[in-house]
């Protein structure tokens, strides 16, 4: 599965799970993402802010992906029960706004050196330790070719302003 972090045409942040990027594409394409705020169809990929597995904490990641993925799912439930889709949103938001906060308390922030220092982790040219920072969607996806695994979150706040 992949989470991508969506806009919609008039700047609504959001972000939806996918069986892959291929599923995405064919997905937006045909105008079946939407967004849960206005229900545009006019979606494209944000800037994601990826954090990466490492073995010492891959248990705690896996956890937190399975949370975020039961987070979605419940969601899209809630929405196909009649749930107001704002309301789900922001349920959903709440999830990935403590998943956040659980990658900033236990990882290091890299910023926009992300990609490179995944890299050097995954070659064991750097210590194992879990990161976090910014990639663009074509880093990201080069990572995963490598078959560096990385998790996008969306960045819901600063790392400095978390309540």
């Amino acid at each position: 599965m992949i989470r991508y972090q969506l806009l919609c045409e008039h700047n609504h942040e959001f972000e939806a799970w996918f069986r892959d990027s291929a599923a995405y594409d064919e997905q937006a394409h045909n105008g079946e993402v939407q967004c849960p705020f206005c229900g545009n169809d006019n979606v494209r990929k944000a800037v994601m802010a990826p954090a990466i597995a490492t073995s010492r904490k891959e248990e705690v990641q896996n956890e937190n992906q399975q949370v975020a993925i039961e987070a979605a799912e419940k969601a899209a439930d809630d929405l196909r029960a009649g749930t107001d889709p704002h309301e789900a949103a922001q349920m959903f938001m709440d999830v990935v706004k403590n998943l956040q906060k659980h990658v900033e308390d236990t990882c290091d922030y890299v910023g926009t050196d992300f990609a490179e220092e995944a890299r050097a982790i995954h070659y064991g040219e750097a210590e194992e330790r879990g990161i976090y920072g910014e990639a663009t969607p074509e880093q990201t996806e080069e990572l995963r070719d490598e078959g560096i695994e990385v998790v996008s979150l969306p960045k819901l706040t600063d790392k400095d302003q978390n309540s």
